[in-house]
């Protein structure tokens, strides 16, 4: 009996609720249309009064119902006066079941004035003003009639009503502590939740195909063009490096040096490792050790053949002094040949002189012996006086002149004689000059022979001493091969790039103790940067060199890249039957990152002029594609019809429409859901700011403004200032950066961007992603 008298108590409480509120010298009676707030379009019915009761007119009512932190796109509506005075109309929308508020700001013969009146889906707004809701009638109707019906019971079965322990402290006390309890979860959903947050009932029966609001929902509307189509293939591919290099050791070593890591940029020939260098140290060191004995070698052969040379020298000055002697005794023999035969001369001519004198002798001896006789004769004669004394004194002269004449024949023959003998003297003297000259130039000769010998001995001296050197000087390239190899394999312990690019990998830390041939780093060289797609064999027949490709980052919304394919690979994998199309670009600012998924939509037909419209424009249900078509209203507003299309090829972002479409008409570009014919909807662009340093503001609308641009390739600043303290904007969020920063309530906060290329989107969004905006480098 007491709980059912409490559980009526806290119904008949609660029915006795009615949506009503004050706004200045205004008071306001609330309700909906239908009665009960539902999940989607209503009508606010809203009565405005004076404190008195009495309906004011001509007031200006403008309302704007959404869901408390929670701003879905809702706008601002001004409300249409009805014909019974004091009463307003207005549209809403309820995208979502939970708790509402409606704003209103009322302008009028009384003033201005503003008030907030919370609403609930499920709630019935019954007209208020002037006595209780129907609601309210009918559930207090019900409980009356339940306590009527329950006290007949009691009386009926002959009980009596103890009122007493009804009303008792413990009941009253349970009612008390049941409302408190209510009361205290009421206060904690409504201020301790974190703003934009639903409650589980909420979050349960979320309703996200809601209608928009009638008339407002904001659309980017795009005009159906005619225009040349050609016809493409997309494909997802993946950049891959122009060049690229696996770095491994050539030697054991455990690295001592690696400070490189993913994304830092290398340059040809850098040093990008060292290894430990304590085993080949000793060893180079040994072999330049062996390098400098090997050229002191050298040296020294080099004097001894210096030596060697010399000896050769004074050997042959010895053998020409020798060959002078030599001709010297020729000479002297020569001479003494000259001087026998002057001396044979000599002889011939004193034995002649002796045969000379010979004959003079016996011709003296003859006229001795005639004038002997002649004497004898004429002294006979003159001592007979037969002659006178003259001729007797003439023949004593004759005599005496004859034996003169034989004295002198004699000395004559005798100083011959001695000639001859002292030209045979002479003969012999040159015959012994002559021997002697023989022996001395055979001892010239001999010695000659005896310096050609040793000029043979130096000769061979200097040819070993030179061939020494040769030998030293191998020792010493020996010796320097082995050092360059000792210095090679020191060498290998620094690890260098061989191309201009980034470090993609580190495949070992540093410390580590590697092998020859273990990769520890990848580096690949991105500028420029190949980009692949595995085409089907059929596709890829209609592909050609130099087609023009279409190239996006994938999941990045940005302007196409537009490059032309290099290569096409010529033959096809027999298991997935695809070939490699490359398109070659410039990735000067490193837009492309190897490994990186790009697409690539490739043209593979004319140009043929065909009517286009966006991909997202055209919508497929059941098979059949349509398009949502906008008819120009006033305000800049249109009225939407669903026209179904035929589609043909596709290019790009577009599509070509054979029929449903005509070129000039208006489409949504991309529907949300919940369209349906003859809804009503408004032209929206997004605004851009061109600045450096962005101040964005969050307010019950979004983001203001919710695009902008910032320069490319230089770090810039983004300054946040939260000016609705109901939206669920407290945060903002760069999902691509891991950038993360609480707002408080009208307090500016700056965030540091870093340098982004050019086309790059980065989004930014509140906890909820409710609110998004995106800042573009350009």
């Amino acid at each position: 009996m007491r709980f059912i008298l409490s559980l009526l108590f806290a119904l008949l409480t609660a029915c006795s609720f009615a949506i009503q509120g004050s706004a200045g010298p205004y008071r306001i009676d609330l309700r909906t249309d239908p009665a009960v707030i539902p999940v989607g379009r209503a009508k606010l019915l809203i009565r405005v009064t004076d404190t008195s009761g009495k309906p004011v007119s001509g007031v200006t009512v403008k309302v704007l119902a959404q869901m408390p932190g929670m701003v879905m796109g809702e706008r601002e509506e001004t409300a249409t006066a009805a014909a019974e005075p004091g009463q307003y109309t207005a549209p809403a929308v309820f995208g979502m079941a939970g708790a509402y508020e409606a704003k209103l700001s009322l302008s009028g013969p009384l003033g201005t004035a503003t008030t907030s009146i919370p609403l609930q889906t499920g709630q019935s707004a019954a007209e208020s003003s002037g006595g209780l809701s129907t609601g309210t009638l009918v559930a207090g109707a019900l409980v009356v009639f339940a306590i009527g019906f329950v006290i007949w019971q009691i009386r009926r079965s002959g009980q009596r009503v103890n009122w007493k322990s009804i009303f008792s402290r413990q009941v009253l006390g349970a009612i008390v502590l049941l409302g408190g309890a209510l009361a205290l979860a009421v206060w904690a959903v409504n201020s301790q939740r974190r703003p934009g947050a639903m409650t589980p009932i909420e979050a349960q029966v979320m309703d996200m195909n809601a209608p928009a609001p009638e008339g407002v929902l904001p659309v980017r509307l795009v005009t159906v063009e005619s225009k040349p189509f050609s016809e493409t293939v997309s494909y997802t591919g993946q950049a891959v490096g122009f060049v690229e290099q696996d770095v491994v050791p050539r030697v054991v070593g455990s690295i001592v040096w690696m400070p490189f890591y993913v994304g830092n940029k290398v340059h040809k020939g850098e040093v990008i490792a060292r290894l430990d260098t304590t085993q080949t140290d000793p060893m180079v060191s040994e072999k330049a050790a062996g390098v400098n004995t090997a050229q002191q070698g050298v040296g020294v052969a080099a004097m001894e053949y210096q030596q060697a040379l010399n000896m050769v020298t004074q050997a042959r000055a010895e053998v020409s002094m020798a060959q002078g002697e030599v001709a010297e005794a020729n000479a002297m023999w020569e001479a003494a040949k000259q001087g026998r035969g002057s001396a044979e001369a000599q002889v011939v001519s004193a034995e002649a002189d002796v045969q000379a004198m010979k004959a003079d002798l016996s011709a003296a001896q003859a006229d001795q012996d005639y004038q002997s006789q002649e004497i004898q004769r004429m002294k006979s004669l003159f001592d007979k006086g037969a002659i006178s004394t003259d001729e007797w004194q003439r023949a004593q002269a004759d005599a005496q002149k004859s034996h003169a004449g034989v004295d002198k024949a004699r000395e004559g023959v005798n100083r011959a004689q001695s000639g001859v003998n002292a030209a045979r003297s002479e003969l012999r003297k040159a015959d012994a000059e002559i021997a002697a000259s023989r022996r001395k130039v055979q001892q010239a000769q001999a010695q000659v022979r005896a310096k050609q010998a040793n000029v043979l001995t130096s000769q061979s001296a200097a040819a070993a001493a030179k061939g020494k050197i040769g030998q030293s000087q191998a020792g010493v390239a020996e010796a320097a091969a082995g050092l360059r190899g000792a210095t090679t394999q020191r060498g290998y312990s620094e690890l260098r790039s061989e191309i201009e690019g980034v470090v993609t990998q580190r495949v070992i830390s540093q410390g580590a103790v590697v092998s020859p041939g273990q990769t520890i780093l990848k580096i690949a060289q991105i500028d420029p940067i190949r980009l692949q797609a595995n085409v089907p064999e059929a596709d890829l027949a209609r592909i050609q060199i130099g087609a023009i490709a279409k190239v996006t980052r994938r999941d990045v919304k940005e302007e196409p890249l537009i490059a032309k394919v290099s290569s096409i690979s010529p033959s096809v994998d027999p298991n997935s039957r695809t070939g490699v199309v490359e398109v070659l670009v410039s990735n000067l600012g490193g837009k492309f990152s190897p490994g990186q998924f790009v697409s690539m939509e490739i043209t593979i037909g004319g140009n043929a002029s065909a009517v286009t419209v966006p991909n997202s424009a055209v919508q497929t249900e059941e098979g059949r594609s349509y398009v949502w078509v906008a008819q120009a209203g006033s305000n800049n507003e249109f009225t939407i019809a669903r026209n179904e299309v035929q589609t043909a090829t596709r290019s790009g972002d577009r599509v070509a429409i054979t029929s449903g479409v005509m070129a000039g008409q208006q489409v949504v570009e991309t529907p949300p859901l919940g369209l349906t014919a003859g809804m009503r909807v408004s032209s929206v662009s997004e605004p851009t700011v061109e600045t450096g340093d962005q101040t964005i503001e969050i307010t019950a609308a979004g983001y203001s403004p919710p695009s902008i641009s910032v320069p490319a390739n230089r770090a810039f600043r983004v300054t946040f200032i939260r000016r609705d303290d109901k939206t669920c904007g407290t945060e903002v969020i760069f999902p691509d950066l891991g950038i993360r920063k609480v707002l408080p309530l009208n307090q500016p906060v700056t965030i540091e961007i870093p340098a982004q290329p050019a086309g790059k989107e980065l989004n930014f969004t509140c906890p909820m992603n409710m609110l998004k905006g995106k800042a573009v480098a350009r």
